[in-house]
C-alpha cells in the first residue's frame, strides 16, 4: 500500500482529514497525512503557492500526493484557468484543471509524476455540510439555525456540491447567514462528524469518485 499524502487549503480541510479521513482510510490499511499549504492566510490566494508546496512533495517514494482545496475563488493564475472557463460541465471543468496542474509540474521538474493526483472540490468544501440537515440540528436549537431555510437549500439541489459559487450563495456564505454564530473551523467538522461519511459519500458525487479513487491509487 501506499501512504496518501493531502495538501489542504486551511484549518478546516485540516480537522477534516485528520479526524475522518484518517480513520475511514486506516480501516482499509491505507496511511493519510496532509498539510496546509503556507501562506494561505485561511485561504489559497496564488497558485504559486500550492506549486511551491506540492514540488517540496512530489518526491516522496511510495505515496500518493493530493489536495483538497476549493473551486469556489480559485486563483486566476492557475494552469490553463481561462481556458477551463469555456468548459460548461463544472466537473469535466475541475478534472481539466486538475490535469492542468499536474502537467505544470511536470513540465516544470522535467518529469512525469504520475502519483500526483491534484483534487479540487465543487464548490466547496463547506458544501458536504449540507449532505443532510441531521448534523446540523444535533448542534443547533431551532431558534440558533434558520431550519426551514437550510431544508430548502437541501432539497433545490441534486447534490450538495452543486450549490453554487457566488460571494452571496457560496456554501460557506449560506451557512455563516443561516445559522447564528456559525464557525466554519470548529462547527464545520463537528456537523459533518453527526452526518457521517457514509451520507456525505453517498450525496456527493464527485468527493465520493476521490475517495474511491485515492483508495485505488494507493493499491497499486
Amino acid at each position: 500500500m501506499r501512504r496518501i499524502v493531502i495538501i489542504v487549503e486551511g484549518d478546516t480541510e485540516e480537522a477534516f482529514v485528520n479526524t475522518m479521513l484518517q480513520p475511514y482510510f486506516i480501516h482499509k490499511g491505507i496511511v493519510v497525512t496532509c498539510f496546509k499549504i503556507k501562506h494561505t492566510k485561511g485561504g489559497l490566494t496564488k497558485y504559486a503557492h500550492f506549486k511551491k508546496d506540492i514540488i517540496k512533495t512530489v518526491y516522496e517514494k511510495n505515496v500518493v500526493i493530493s489536495s483538497l482545496i476549493d473551486f469556489y475563488a480559485l486563483p486566476k493564475d492557475f494552469p490553463r484557468y481561462d481556458e477551463a472557463t469555456a468548459i460548461v460541465n463544472k466537473s469535466d471543468r475541475l478534472l481539466f484543471l486538475e490535469n492542468a496542474i499536474r502537467e505544470d509540474i511536470e513540465q516544470t521538474k522535467g518529469a512525469s509524476f504520475a502519483h500526483l493526483f491534484p483534487y479540487i472540490q465543487l464548490h466547496e468544501f463547506e458544501a458536504l455540510v449540507f449532505s443532510s440537515i441531521t448534523g446540523i440540528q444535533a448542534l443547533f436549537e431551532e431558534d440558533e439555525a434558520n431550519m426551514t431555510q437550510i431544508r430548502t437549500v437541501i432539497n433545490s439541489h441534486n447534490s450538495p456540491e452543486d450549490i453554487n459559487d457566488s460571494p452571496a450563495t457560496a456554501p460557506s456564505k449560506r451557512l455563516l447567514n443561516l445559522i447564528s454564530g456559525y464557525n466554519k473551523i470548529v462547527d464545520g467538522v463537528l456537523i459533518l462528524n453527526e452526518i457521517g461519511l457514509p451520507t456525505i459519500i453517498e450525496k456527493c458525487p464527485r468527493f465520493r469518485w476521490w475517495l474511491n479513487e485515492l483508495e485505488r491509487r494507493a493499491s497499486l
